[in-house]
């Protein structure tokens, strides 16, 4: 699980609040995965537009992160993203989600390694080797990808606890110290507030995040 008080907050995505869902089994405010992908196949088309949604919200960052570090340009980016997620979308009619038999994330990154290649050719690289003449080259990226994969997952963590706090002051400390890597001092004068109620804000919406990472990883990581 992800060690949120080894996260660099600099290098984290301040995202734009994605899609909610409207499952009373969802996590943190978020679809489980089951579920997820239960409503991703439904016939409704209102249900199943809204699952899609979801799907898109949650893993297109993640596509563009990894793509991006691989060197794509800012088109192929889209490109993939639209590969890979229109991919999804013709087999999702016969898609069973097992995790016995592998994790989502591990199967996600194969087809955004081959989207990747096959959009963007040797651009894409690898320690400056092209991706296509890399043996195995959805193992080998595994450290691009499992740090893109626990960025994203921290940002959409940081959407649900600022949900829950509601734009409190203590949120808007902790986003002013910690996210924006700005002085306690600075940010207490323009705050109203005291150097040392940062930073017991700073310790209270760690605190909240590790909680929704924790939550989210139940179904995030498999």
């Amino acid at each position: 699980m992800t060690d949120v008080a080894s996260v660099d907050f600099r290098r984290v995505p301040i995202a734009n609040e994605p899609p909610r869902s409207e499952s009373s089994d969802d996590a943190g405010g978020y679809l489980t995965r089951a579920s997820l992908f239960a409503r991703m196949a439904a016939k409704g088309s209102r249900e199943r537009e809204l699952a899609w949604g979801e799907f898109r919200s949650r893993y297109a960052p993640i596509i563009a992160g990894f793509a991006m570090r691989c060197g794509a340009n800012r088109d192929d980016v889209d490109d993939i993203i639209q590969d890979v997620i229109t991919g999804f979308l013709g087999v999702s009619g016969e898609f069973h989600y097992d995790p016995s038999k592998g994790r989502f994330r591990g199967y996600l990154k194969t087809c955004t390694v081959r989207a990747a290649i096959r959009r963007a050719g040797k651009n894409v690289r690898f320690r400056g080797i092209p991706l296509d003449e890399i043996p195995e080259a959805d193992l080998a990226v595994e450290p691009i990808w499992n740090d893109v994969w626990e960025q994203q997952l921290v940002a959409r963590a940081l959407l649900v606890v600022k949900g829950e706090c509601q734009n409190s002051l203590a949120f808007r400390a902790f986003e002013q110290y910690v996210l924006r890597d700005r002085p306690a001092d600075i940010v207490a004068a323009e705050l109203g507030t005291t150097v040392n109620s940062v930073h017991q804000a700073k310790t209270r919406i760690t605190k909240q995040l590790r909680d929704a990472v924790q939550r989210m990883s139940e179904t995030e990581v498999l």
